[in-house]
């Protein structure tokens, strides 16, 4: 009889350690108890930089480069996966766009259209798209803003890069 009752304690300690072990591992599994890191969180900040756009037609180089100065300020929107970038070109002129982001790249999801000139005329609703990436501390981000004109497209193209300050 002596063997039955420790075979018993033996069985139930066992049960208690897998039960104690498997409710803790279903904590840590779900994210009960440990905090998950926003990855936005590690690019939020400042960037320094400059920018250079270019004329094109039919995606030759029509003009010569602009270039300039830009920082680039980044801040978290309420809605996960996405971020906001304020963007201010030579101490002056500024705009703010929302991006979404997938793993360090995102895409410009709230503009889609801007007034294009070109050669000193304005094409009004050309089709814009932004898409970028963060690489260690820089910031990326090319534009393109295009409009079919009697078959020939016309468009601007710009590249903005910073680092973090």
């Amino acid at each position: 009889m002596a063997t039955s009752y420790a075979i018993r304690s033996f069985r139930n300690a066992l049960l208690a350690i897998v039960l104690v072990g498997s409710l803790t591992t279903a904590c840590k599994k779900s994210g009960i108890g440990g905090g998950d890191v926003d990855p936005r969180d590690q690019y939020v900040g400042t960037y320094d930089g400059g920018y250079q756009a270019s004329n094109l037609i039919n995606n030759t180089l029509e003009s010569s480069r602009e270039s300039g100065k830009v920082t680039v300020a980044i801040t978290k929107s309420e809605v996960p996966n996405q971020f906001y970038i304020e963007l201010t070109f030579n101490g002056a002129a500024s705009q703010k766009l929302t991006a979404e982001m997938t793993n360090n790249t995102f895409t410009v999801i709230d503009k889609q259209s801007e007034t294009l000139v070109f050669d000193g005329k304005s094409y009004p609703n050309s089709k814009y798209t932004a898409t970028g990436q963060f690489v260690e501390k820089d910031f990326l981000m090319n534009t393109v803003t295009e409009t079919l004109q009697s078959g020939v497209t016309l468009s601007r193209r710009g590249s903005i890069t910073g680092t973090k300050k």
